[in-house]
C-alpha cells in the first residue's frame, strides 16, 4: 500500500512514516513548498499546491493507495483531480481548519472538491457542524479528533529567552491582541511576552510592559512559554476555530491558560478546571482573570496539572496513530 501525503508543509516532513514502519506500507510526500516557480508568477502558491497535488494523485491512480490531504486547500486541488483521476482512491483530509470560511468562486470549488473525500478531520466538535453544512458534506464523514502531537521539549538548561516572571500569549491565527493589550495596560506590573506575527498586532500601541517577539524560532517560542508563569490566549470572539495548537503546547509544558470562551475551544478547555474563560473583547474580565492566576499560585498549579492530564490522555500521538491505523484497515485497496 502507498500512503500518499500532499501538504504545504516542510519538504523533509512526512507525517506519521515513523510511527508506521514496521509495516510494509510505502510512504510519499509531495509539498507545494518542493515547487520552485518564479517569485513575480502570479498566483505562485495556488499553482504550487496544483503541482504537488498532480504528483500525488497521478501516483496514486498507478498504485493501491490511501490518498491524505493536510489541510483545506491542498484537499482542494487533491480532491477535484482525484474525483476525475481516481475516484476509487480512499482520501483523507487531516487537520480540515479554516481559520476563515471562503466565499464566491472559493467557496463552489472548495465545496465540489470536499465531496471526493472518505473522511475529514478537525479538531473540535464546533468545526464539525460547521463545515458539514458550510460545504455540504455528510456530518458523518466529519471526524473530531483532539490535537495530537509528540509532545514539546525544551532544554531547561538552557537560559531563558525572557528573564523574570512574566505571562506570555503566542500565535496569531483568530487572535485578538487588542483586547489583550488593553487588558495589559490596567496590569502594569505584570509582564507579558507576546510571540505573534507583525500582522496580528499592527496598528497596535504596545505599553511599556509587553515585550514582542516576531518571526522567531519555534524552540525559542517553546522555551518563552516554559519559563512563563501561565499562557493567554485571546480570541477574536465566542465562534472562532482557532488555538488548538498552542492550547496543547501549554498543556504540555504544564502551564495554566486564560482563554477567551469560545465554542471552537470548549473541546479542550473545561472553566475553573482545565482553564480560565474570560467574556469575548472584555479587557476588563480578561484582566481580572490575569490577576487572579498572577496572584493564586495554588490555583494556577491546581489548572496546569489539570491541563497536564487532559494532553496526556487525548492529545498524544497515540490519537492520530490510533485513528490512521484503523483508517487504512477500513480502506485498504487490494
Amino acid at each position: 500500500m502507498h500512503i500518499i501525503n500532499v501538504s504545504d508543509l516542510t519538504t523533509q516532513w512526512n507525517w506519521l512514516r515513523d510511527e508506521f514502519k514496521h509495516t510494509n506500507d510505502e510512504w510519499h510526500h509531495y509539498s507545494s513548498l518542493a515547487v520552485n516557480l518564479p517569485a513575480f508568477l502570479p498566483k505562485k502558491d495556488s499553482i504550487a499546491r496544483v503541482i504537488a497535488a498532480g504528483k500525488a494523485v497521478n501516483l496514486a491512480r498507478k498504485k493501491p493507495s490511501i490518498l491524505v490531504s493536510h489541510g483545506p486547500r491542498p484537499a482542494l486541488y487533491a480532491g477535484n483531480l482525484a474525483k476525475m483521476l481516481c475516484p476509487e482512491t480512499p482520501h483523507l483530509v487531516y487537520s480540515f481548519n479554516l481559520t476563515d470560511l471562503p466565499s464566491g468562486k472559493q467557496h463552489s470549488l472548495m465545496t465540489r472538491a470536499f465531496q471526493h473525500p472518505t473522511k475529514f478531520v478537525s479538531y473540535s466538535n464546533v468545526e464539525r457542524k460547521l463545515y458539514a453544512d458550510y460545504f455540504d458534506i455528510p456530518i458523518e464523514k466529519i471526524d473530531m479528533l483532539h490535537w495530537a502531537v509528540h509532545a514539546p521539549k525544551v532544554d531547561l538548561t538552557e537560559a531563558p529567552v525572557e528573564s523574570g516572571r512574566y505571562i506570555c500569549a503566542l500565535g496569531s491565527q483568530g487572535r485578538d491582541y487588542a483586547t489583550l493589550i488593553a487588558a495589559m495596560k490596567k496590569l502594569p506590573n505584570i509582564k507579558l511576552v507576546l510571540v505573534a506575527s507583525p500582522d496580528s498586532i499592527a496598528d497596535l500601541t504596545i505599553p511599556d510592559n509587553v515585550k514582542v517577539h516576531t518571526n522567531i524560532l519555534l524552540a525559542q517560542a517553546h522555551n518563552i512559554l516554559a519559563h512563563s508563569a501561565f499562557m493567554v490566549l485571546p480570541l477574536r470572539d465566542s465562534q472562532v476555530p482557532c488555538g488548538h495548537v498552542t492550547i496543547v503546547s501549554a498543556m504540555f509544558f504544564n502551564k495554566a491558560i486564560v482563554v477567551t470562551n469560545s465554542l471552537g475551544v470548549q473541546d479542550y478547555i473545561f472553566d475553573d478546571k482545565t482553564g480560565l474563560f474570560c467574556e469575548p473583547k472584555n479587557a476588563d474580565d480578561l484582566s481580572e482573570k490575569i490577576k487572579t492566576l498572577w496572584d493564586d499560585s495554588v490555583k494556577n498549579a491546581q489548572l496546569g496539572e489539570a491541563g497536564l492530564a487532559f494532553a496526556q490522555a487525548n492529545c498524544t500521538e497515540k490519537t492520530a496513530i490510533n485513528y490512521f491505523a484503523d483508517f487504512i484497515n477500513k480502506h485498504s485497496q487490494t
